[in-house]
């Protein structure tokens, strides 16, 4: 595999990953270099640690979207139930 083909599969692996480890995590999570996922050691020259990261983070972000939204119980049961015209 050509070097420039190898490293652009490697980027797109680590993203992946990323994005795996982001959306296991409370939509507030905050990583440290220690929470790097196992396919993006060792290749850090190809890009910055915080590139890759942000790159999962978008894409994390992505699928969060395509998710339902989550019921807990009042704000979906409240969207859904009329207004009364009473003052």
């Amino acid at each position: 595999m050509a070097p420039e083909l190898y490293d652009a599969a490697w980027r797109k692996a680590c993203i992946d990953a990323w994005a795996e480890v982001i959306l296991a995590h409370p939509h507030d999570w905050s990583p440290g270099e220690e929470e790097t996922p196992e396919k993006c050691r060792g290749q850090m020259a190809a890009s910055t640690w915080m590139d890759l990261y942000l790159f999962g983070k978008e894409k994390a972000e992505d699928e969060r979207m395509k998710l339902p939204p989550i019921d807990d119980g009042a704000s979906l049961t409240a969207e859904a139930t009329p207004k009364s015209n009473q003052p």
